[in-house]
C-alpha cells in the first residue's frame, strides 16, 4: 500500500524550518554554559522537533494512500424489445425464445463468473429488471442497435464493460449504423440471433413517397411500393382511400424474389387544408404480420400560385441554379431582376408601389449592395412586417456586412446581427453543422426519416465560403452553425430564421449553394438534397399565418408509430406583442372517434417571445386533428387548428427474417462470436474475461489527525520534563 505525503508549500516549510532551527539554536546557546554539551543538544533537539511538527501542521499536509483490489469484469446483456421481436415465424414466437434465452443456464453461468448488467432497448435503452423477463413487452416502434452499442463506450476502471451480449433479430430501423459504431468499440460483442433466417410469408406496403405540401388544383403523384414474400406468384389490389372512401385501386403481381412493385396514384386536391389518405393491401392467410399492410399519410394543401421576386446584383452560379430549380415548380411564378453596372435593372424594373410589392408572396435577396435597393427598402420592410410576406437572404460578396446592410432597415429584418466591422467574406470551405433545431426543422429536413436526413447533410459537398455575421437575435432559431468560427461566446450562425411582424425571414450566411446541385452529380449522387432544401425553404417561409393571435403547429405532418409528436406554439396580445404566462392547451382527437380526446398543456420554452412547446407520445396509428386554445388571466385569447397522421410501426415489419449477416459481421469486427439460441451454452463457455485491477486512492488530511497532535503534545511534554530533570524548572 504506497503512501505519499504531500503539501502545497513544501519549499516555504523547509525555509521556515531552517530559520526556526537557527532561531532556537541562537536563543539556547547559553545552555552550553549551564549544562553538559549532551544535555544542551538534547534539549535543543526536543525544541526543534516540536517546532518542526508545529510547522508541518500549519502547512496542511495530506497523506495519499493507493489501494489496489481485483474485481470480476462487467458484462452487458443488450436485449432487443422492438415490435419485430414479438412476431411468430417458422421457429415459433420470438418473445418466447427471447425469454428462454434470458432465463436459461447460459446466462446464469455467466452471472456466476462476471458482473452481468441487463438492458432492454428498442428506440431507447433502459435497465431490464429480472422480474419482468417472463412478461417482457416487445412493443418498441424502432430498433436502435447502434445507440445501444454506443452506451457501451462509456465508463472506465470498474465502471467499464469488458464485453457485451447482444440478443436481437439484427434488423435495425433507427439510429446509427451498428457497423459504424463497432469500428470504434474496443470490446468483444457476442451476438445471439433471434428469428428465422429463411423467408417468411408476408405482404406489405414497403415504400410511400408524396409531397407533404402541395397546392390546390395541382396533380399530386403518390408513389406506393409493395413487396411480397412466401406466397409465390400472387395478384393483390393496392387501394388508395380518402378518409375511408376508395379513390383508386390497381392490381400488382408479386412473387418470391422480394422485388418491390410500384404503383403511382394521382390526386387533385381542390380545397385548402389538411387532407388525409390511406394506402393498403389486403391481408392474406398465413401472413407473419398485418402491421405493414396499411399506411396513412397527410398532405397540406395551400392556395396555388405563389409569386416570387428574386433580386440579384450580378450574374452568378447561385442565381442560375436557384432560378432553374424554382422554374421547374409549376406552382411558382418567378420574377427575376438583375442590377446592371449602371444601376438599371434587367429584364424589368423593380416593383414601384406598395401594391406591386404586396402582390408577391416571397422575396429572395441575393448578393446586391444595399445602396442599390435603398429606394425600395421601406416597401420591402412593409412587405414582410405588415403584409406577412416571406424573405430569404443568402450570402455573397455583396450580401449582409459586405453589402453595407449593417444598421439599415433591411439589415434589421435579419435573424442575426450584422456588424459593420466584420471581417467580411471568407473563402475557406466548410460544412455547416446542424443544430438540434436544424435536425428536425421543416427547412433543413432533407428526408422524412431524421437519421436519413442527417446522413444526406453529411454527404453534401463543402460550401466555398460565408459572410461573417453576428450572433443570432433573441427569438431566432439557428438551424446550422459554422464548425469553427465563433461570434462572442458561441459558434457563428450560418442558417437562421425568425418571425418579423407578420412575416418570416430566412437568412443563409453562405455562398456557393449551387455546389449541392452540380457537385453531387459529379460524385455519383443527384441534386435531390438541393431541390428539397430550397423547396422546403420556399414552402415554409411563404406559409401565411394571417392575423391569428395564437399559432400552434406540429413539427411534422407524418409520424411513424411510437414517434414523439412535438407541438410548438406562439401567443400574442391584441397589438401582436408576445405574451408570456398564458395557459395554452392542445386537444388532440382521432379522426375515427372525435369523442376520444387527449389534452396536453404547452409550457413556456423559457426563451421568452411568447413561445410554448409540448410533447405527446405513444399515439395509436391513425389520423388526428387538434385544436389549441389560449387563456390569459381567465380571458380567452384565441384558437388554432391543425392535424397530423401517425402510421403503423411499419419499419419494424419491413424486414421480418433474422439479419444473420449483420450479426456475424458485428461479432467478427469486435472479436466476439455469433450464436443461435440452440447453441447459446457454447457462448457461455467462450466468454472468458480477465479480472480487472481497480485502484482506489484515499486522501487523509494530517493537520488535525489525532496521532500528529499527540506527537506534538508528547514532544512539548518531554521538553518540559527534561528541563525539570535538569533542575531548570
Amino acid at each position: 500500500m504506497p503512501v505519499d505525503i504531500q503539501t502545497d508549500s513544501l519549499i516555504w516549510i523547509l525555509i521556515a524550518f531552517i530559520l526556526v532551527g537557527i532561531l532556537i539554536y541562537g536563543l539556547s546557546r547559553r545552555l552550553f554554559s549551564q549544562l553538559s554539551p549532551a544535555a544542551a543538544w538534547g534539549l535543543i533537539g526536543l525544541r526543534i522537533a516540536a517546532a518542526a511538527v508545529a510547522l508541518a501542521v500549519l502547512s496542511d499536509p495530506v497523506s495519499r494512500m493507493v489501494l489496489e483490489r481485483t474485481e470480476s469484469p462487467r458484462l452487458a446483456v443488450l436485449v432487443d424489445t422492438s415490435a419485430s421481436m414479438g412476431l411468430t415465424d417458422r421457429l415459433g414466437r420470438r418473445n418466447e425464445v427471447l425469454a428462454s434465452v434470458l432465463s436459461g443456464d447460459a446466462l446464469h453461468a455467466l452471472e456466476s463468473r462476471h458482473r452481468v448488467h441487463r438492458y432492454r432497448f428498442a428506440e431507447n435503452l433502459s435497465p431490464l429488471p429480472e422480474d419482468v423477463i417472463d412478461s417482457l413487452s416487445t412493443e418498441g416502434t424502432g430498433t436502435d442497435i447502434g445507440g445501444a452499442m454506443s452506451f457501451l463506450e462509456g465508463g472506465s476502471g470498474a465502471g467499464r464493460f469488458g464485453a457485451a451480449v447482444l440478443v436481437t433479430d439484427g434488423n435495425f430501423t433507427a439510429g446509427r449504423d451498428p457497423l459504424r459504431v463497432a469500428e470504434d468499440l474496443d470490446m468483444p460483442v457476442y451476438t445471439v440471433g433471434i428469428g428465422d433466417t429463411l423467408g417468411v410469408r408476408d405482404i406489405g406496403v414497403s415504400h410511400l413517397a408524396v409531397n407533404e405540401v402541395v397546392y390546390t388544383g395541382s396533380n399530386v403523384p403518390i408513389e406506393v411500393g409493395v413487396r411480397g414474400r412466401g406466397f409465390g406468384s400472387v395478384r393483390v389490389p393496392v387501394i388508395l382511400r380518402d378518409e375511408g372512401r376508395i379513390l383508386q385501386s390497381e392490381e400488382v403481381t408479386l412473387d418470391d424474389t422480394d422485388e418491390e412493385r410500384t404503383v403511382v396514384f394521382h390526386v387533385v386536391p381542390e380545397t385548402e387544408g389538411i387532407h388525409r389518405y390511406q394506402v393498403e393491401v389486403p391481408e392474406l392467410d398465413g401472413e407473419i404480420t398485418a402491421g405493414n399492410n396499411r399506411r396513412e399519410f397527410a398532405i397540406s394543401v395551400l392556395k396555388s400560385g405563389l409569386r416570387v421576386l428574386y433580386i440579384e446584383g450580378a450574374p452568378r452560379a447561385d442565381m442560375g441554379f436557384l432560378k432553374r430549380s424554382m422554374e421547374k415548380d409549376a406552382n411558382l411564378e418567378v420574377t427575376s431582376i438583375l442590377f446592371r453596372p449602371d444601376d438599371r435593372t434587367f429584364p424589368e424594373p423593380m416593383p414601384a408601389s406598395r401594391t406591386d410589392w404586396f402582390s408577391y408572396d416571397l422575396v429572395i435577396l441575393g448578393s446586391v449592395d444595399y445602396e442599390r435597393i435603398r429606394p425600395w427598402a421601406p416597401l420591402l420592410v412593409a412587405f414582410v412586417e405588415e403584409r406577412g410576406g416571406g424573405l430569404i437572404a443568402f450570402g455573397g460578396p455583396h450580401s449582409f456586412e459586405m453589402g453595407g446592410y449593417a444598421g439599415t432597415p433591411v439589415g434589421d429584418l435579419m435573424p442575426f446581427a450584422i456588424a459593420a466591422s466584420a471581417r467580411g467574406l471568407s473563402e475557406e470551405a466548410f460544412v455547416p453543422d446542424l443544430t438540434s433545431d436544424g435536425r428536425t426543422h421543416p427547412i433543413t429536413r432533407l428526408d422524412d426519416d431524421p437519421a436519413e436526413s442527417e446522413r444526406r447533410w453529411l454527404e453534401l459537398p463543402p460550401l466555398p465560403g460565408m459572410n461573417q455575421v453576428g450572433r443570432a437575435k433573441p427569438g431566432a432559431t439557428v438551424l446550422a452553425r459554422h464548425p469553427t468560427w465563433r461570434t462572442e461566446d458561441e459558434r457563428t450562425p450560418v442558417i437562421a430564421e425568425h418571425r418579423y411582424g407578420q412575416g418570416r425571414v430566412l437568412a443563409i450566411a453562405a455562398q456557393g449553394l449551387w455546389r449541392w446541385d452540380l457537385m453531387m452529380w459529379g460524385s455519383g449522387g443527384t441534386n435531390a438534397a438541393y431541390e428539397r432544401f430550397w423547396n422546403n425553404a420556399v414552402r415554409w417561409i411563404t406559409v401565411r399565418e394571417g392575423s391569428r393571435r395564437i399559432r400552434v403547429v406540429s413539427d411534422k405532418l407524418q409520424y411513424h408509430g411510437g414517434e414523439t409528436i412535438r407541438f410548438d406554439g406562439q401567443v400574442y396580445d391584441e397589438n401582436y406583442r408576445p405574451v408570456e404566462g398564458a395557459e395554452l392547451t392542445v386537444t388532440v382527437r382521432p379522426a375515427q372517434d372525435e369523442a376520444d380526446a387527449l389534452q396536453i398543456n404547452l409550457t413556456s420554452t423559457g426563451q421568452g417571445f411568447g413561445r410554448y412547446a409540448g410533447r405527446l407520445q405513444f399515439l395509436p396509428a391513425g389520423a388526428y386533428s387538434f385544436e389549441a386554445s389560449a387563456v390569459l388571466s381567465g380571458v380567452p385569447i384565441g384558437t388554432d387548428r391543425g392535424g397530423f397522421v401517425v402510421g403503423e410501426a411499419g419499419a419494424e415489419f419491413e424486414r421480418t427474417r433474422m439479419n444473420r449477416e449483420l450479426l456475424v459481421q458485428l461479432a467478427d469486427m469486435t472479436g466476439g462470436g455469433f450464436y443461435l439460441p440452440s447453441d447459446i451454452d457454447r457462448m457461455a463457455d467462450d466468454i472468458e474475461l480477465d479480472e480487472i485491477t481497480v485502484q482506489e486512492s484515499r486522501t487523509v488530511s494530517l493537520w488535525n489527525h489525532p496521532g500528529v497532535l499527540a506527537l506534538l503534545v508528547c514532544l512539548l511534554a518531554a521538553e518540559w520534563f527534561y528541563r525539570r530533570y535538569l533542575g531548570m524548572v
